[in-house]
């Protein structure tokens, strides 16, 4: 394929990423099964009550049984002109959330040198618009995008710390970010545990007092915010969540959360079929997915996962195969096994974010899959070093289109889920 054909293909796909955007916002799409509610009965009132008595609403924030904390609530109630009715501000929020896919690119531009000629990677930031997650998030104003304007530096600056290209500056802008992220999702912490981790092996110790001195003052505004809650005497007042918080659900949420990854490795795993047939080692791989099968079986098969949240692999098996723990253990085991055949292919500072990510992802008892989708992209295009995209051949044409018709059946999915057979309706209003 000449570079005019890759082109006109490129310049179709991103027309069709547009268009499918704006007729989910007109047909009120709900292709993640709860922004609607999550807006109508948490975001919209602390939004509007916001503006009219901000510290007597933060005071009571508690009340209105908002997990996450009340920064992107915050911003909008401050900022966003566009609050005399509730579809002018979705309709705000969903050209806003445009603008993550330019910070998307521009941040790939800075690892990546691209080919102007060929629009092929300008596909890439589109690929956002066919999340279901960023699409309901967008359509119907819940925090979960808001996240994404800070995630997106945040691993680009942890990618240049794992590189050992970090300086002084990066370094802040680093914990800046993380900070921000964490303010707007705080199942973001597991960013700011790898990060102080990555600095202690490293024994920059200078470094290392600077980011606590960052983050402390950083923090002072939720410090602030717990002290009005009453968190310092009562540790469960620190989310209207922390009931479905424990230490307990790390160990049950375990084979939930690698399905969750294997699921978003499955196109790179595609891609690069033949490779990593070449790279694996057979006989070691076998070896360890026997390993890994037999400990997950002892451990993991009187688990039972609700019908709340999951993924899609949960969900496929809830349809399919009657909620067996034995095709989650199949799927857990296939994942360790890779990962661990592979580590020798791997920096170390990945697996400190891998554990970490299993750490804090899994206290809460319900897993959603928007806790990974799109964030996987930024996670691809991010984190992965610039010699390792281009092995995992993620800078061709081909794995680009690939990826945006993987993301094209993952939004057709959901929308069949939601709509058809769970029946959520068009035009939801209230």
């Amino acid at each position: 394929m000449n570079i005019k054909s890759e082109n006109i293909i490129s310049l179709i796909l991103i027309c069709l990423s547009i268009v499918l955007y704006f007729f989910g916002f007109y047909f009120r799409e709900i292709s993640n099964g709860a922004a609607h509610t999550d807006f109508q009965l948490h975001i919209w009132l602390l939004i509007n009550d916001f503006e009219k008595d901000y510290i007597g609403t933060l005071k009571k924030y508690l009340t209105y049984h908002e997990a996450t904390f009340p920064f992107y609530h915050s911003i909008q109630s401050i900022l966003n002109p566009f609050k005399s009715n509730y579809v002018s501000f979705a309709f705000s929020n969903t050209i806003l959330n445009l603008f993550i896919l330019f910070i998307f690119y521009y941040y790939l531009k800075k690892k990546i040198t691209l080919n102007n000629s060929n629009l092929s990677f300008f596909v890439l930031p589109f690929i956002f618009l066919l999340s279901p997650w960023f699409r309901s998030t967008s359509f119907w104003s819940t925090t979960e995008n808001f996240a994404l304007f800070f995630l997106i530096p945040a691993c680009y600056y942890l990618f240049l710390l794992i590189k050992n290209q970090d300086n002084y500056k990066t370094n802040f802008l680093l914990t800046l970010f993380i900070s921000l992220t964490i303010y707007s999702r705080q199942q973001f912490l597991f960013l700011a545990l790898t990060h102080i981790t990555i600095l202690i092996i490293s024994s920059d110790y200078k470094k290392l007092l600077n980011t606590f001195v960052y983050y402390f003052f950083l923090s002072l505004p939720g410090l602030y915010a717990y002290y009005l809650w009453g968190v310092f005497s009562d540790l469960n007042n620190a989310t209207s969540a922390s009931n479905y918080i424990s230490l307990q659900n790390i160990f049950v949420n375990i084979p939930k959360i690698s399905t969750l990854i294997f699921f978003y490795l499955i196109p790179i795993f595609f891609i690069n079929f033949k490779t990593i047939i070449k790279i694996l080692n057979f006989k070691e791989f076998l070896i360890y997915f026997t390993l890994a099968i037999f400990i997950e079986f002892i451990l993991f098969q009187n688990i039972n996962y609700g019908r709340m949240g999951g993924g899609y692999i949960i969900k496929f098996n809830q349809i399919f195969f009657n909620n067996s723990i034995y095709f989650i253990i199949l799927i857990s085991s296939i994942f360790f096994s890779i990962i661990i055949s592979l580590r020798k292919l791997i920096n170390y500072k990945y697996y400190l974010l891998l554990l970490f990510i299993f750490l804090v992802i899994g206290l809460p008892k319900y897993l959603y899959q928007e806790w990974f989708d799109p964030i996987y992209l930024i996670f691809y295009y991010m984190l992965i070093p610039k010699e390792k995209l281009v092995l995992l051949k993620l800078d061709k044409t081909n794995s680009i289109y690939f990826l945006y018709f993987w993301e094209l059946i993952i939004l057709f999915v959901a929308i069949i889920y939601y709509h058809v057979y769970l029946k959520l309706p068009l035009f939801y209003s209230f």
